[in-house]
């Protein structure tokens, strides 16, 4: 979008001028974010089922478009159409299917999970080659819903420019930047310079990879911190979350444009700033899945938590009366790893000398709300105690029997990394020379073994067991290999009792 930036398409005869299609689902709703070439004269025009759905701009420039329908029949398979004001098809038609309603039990359903897609290729992320066949190889499975677990932009501005690495590193991404796309934190947050950079990072690092492969697939984007356009870090300047007003405004505006629409939002005190960190997406009595941004609600003055006290209240209530058969938290932050990363959940710290460590400005009171969460989790009687998280890149799996002063072992937490999807380079033990790890104050054991390495997780839930399959896949494999991945691991997460 502007700055010369060439976008693919999964198919080109389909999408003329479609860069991409982001869809979402409830059991009642469709959603699509449409993203185009370039502004229209007028508003593009999507049916559902023949019927026109009002079009809703999402940007000032008229990039970005949203169609939401509601009083759909659930668990039903909806035909969808696109056209340019003229009546001109932007793309064969295709079917999204809602979501299951919310009295029925499927007998199964299929959940694709995956972790920090995004990054630019000249910053030594993935090939967008190689992230398009993992994410094809995934599609190949037949998802019913993919969740994309955090960090979908890499762009960080003050971590990147001000304060991580020496002054030639940081030289070097400020002249990237330039070249490719440059906000500017001196001008109007709405400056055409920034809707045009943004414009660009969104391009490169989301529906350029995206593209419309997930037109038929219901999609749900979580933040994390890159998200913000910042690494979480601390040092005797501050902290760098909660995010200031102007990163804030960057998450707000990519979320507006390119992420697909968050249906599940609670009514949270304290308004948007605490209810968009949290989406609840029910299927029907089979699951519930509590997706929640563990950045936004940062508390680094009296050190309660990462998560708003008012999502950490709508999480543990909603865990007691979700009649469901699993219940499931989707964390941004990883439960059950370690890698000595500040914004970690874990006082942990990375071994001494590692450049950049900045884990002494780490707040005891994290860990207090992960104890909470976690003794919410085990609590449950019947239902197996599930987290899948993001932001760490690498694939595993944990059965975690104690976590500080707490015996787990009635309802061991099961712990799930969701594979990483974009990583090129940037692996923990790299980075912060700290393989990812279970923290010192809990204990458990590893259902599957962590690699850090590329790759997704499938759930197929049933009333009375989750199965668990895990891919993974790493340079120098060969790209070629992707395609026909199998699981490096399967196993099966019974209900308890």
């Amino acid at each position: 979008m502007l700055g010369g930036v060439s976008w693919s398409r999964a198919s080109a005869a389909e999408t003329r001028t479609v860069r991409a299609l982001l869809p979402s689902a409830t059991h009642d709703t469709l959603a699509v974010k449409v993203l185009l070439d370039a502004p229209p004269s007028a508003a593009p025009v999507l049916t559902i089922n023949g019927r026109q759905v009002r079009a809703r701009q999402m940007d000032q420039d008229g990039y970005a478009w949203g169609f939401v329908q509601d009083g759909l029949r659930g668990g039903t398979a909806h035909e969808l159409t696109l056209a340019d004001e003229h009546g001109a098809v932007l793309r064969a038609p295709w079917q999204l299917k809602t979501l299951p309603g919310l009295d029925e039990q499927p007998e199964s359903f299929r959940v694709l999970f995956f972790t920090c897609a995004g990054g630019d290729e000249a910053a030594s992320a993935l090939s967008i080659d190689a992230r398009r066949k993992l994410f094809d190889r995934a599609l190949s499975f037949s998802p019913d819903l993919a969740v994309a677990n955090g960090d979908h932009i890499y762009w960080d501005l003050n971590t990147a420019l001000k304060i991580r690495g020496d002054p030639a590193s940081r030289a070097e991404k400020a002249e990237r930047y330039r070249k490719i796309a440059w906000i500017d934190q001196d001008t109007a947050f709405d400056s055409e310079t920034n809707r045009r950079s943004l414009n660009t990072v969104i391009g490169r690092q989301i529906a350029s990879i995206y593209e419309d492969r997930f037109a038929s697939v219901p999609l749900h984007f979580i933040s994390d911190d890159h998200d913000y356009f910042e690494n979480d870090n601390g040092g005797t300047w501050g902290y760098t979350f909660p995010p200031r007003p102007f990163t804030l405004g960057l998450q707000r505006r990519t979320a507006a444009m390119a992420y697909p629409f968050a249906l599940g939002r609670p009514q949270l005190p304290g308004g948007a700033l605490t209810s968009e960190a949290v989406e609840t997406v029910r299927i029907g009595k089979l699951a519930e899945l509590a997706l929640f941004d563990c950045r936004r609600g940062w508390d680094t003055k009296t050190g309660y938590g990462v998560l708003f006290p008012e999502a950490e209240r709508f999480l543990i209530n909603r865990l007691k009366q979700s009649d469901a058969s699993h219940y499931i938290h989707v964390p941004s932050n990883p439960i059950g790893w370690t890698a000595g990363k500040l914004g970690e959940w874990y006082e942990d710290r990375p071994p001494v000398g590692t450049p950049g460590s900045d884990k002494e400005f780490w707040l005891p009171g994290w860990f207090d709300q992960h104890q909470r969460l976690i003794k919410a989790l085990s609590a449950q009687r019947g239902r197996p105690a599930i987290t899948i998280s993001g932001d760490m890149h690498a694939v595993g799996a944990k059965r975690l029997t104690a976590s500080g002063d707490l015996d787990l072992s009635a309802n061991p937490v099961e712990a799930i990394l969701a594979g990483t999807v974009g990583t090129g380079t940037g692996w923990p033990s790299g980075g912060r020379g700290m393989f990812p790890s279970t923290p010192g104050k809990l204990i458990g054991t590893d259902v599957v073994e962590t690699y850090e390495k590329n790759g997704f997780t499938l759930l197929d839930v049933t009333p009375e067991r989750i199965e668990v399959r895990q891919f993974s896949w790493r340079a120098p494999e060969p790209v070629e290999a992707i395609a026909s991945l199998q699981p490096f691991a399967s196993y099966t997460i019974a209900r308890r009792g």
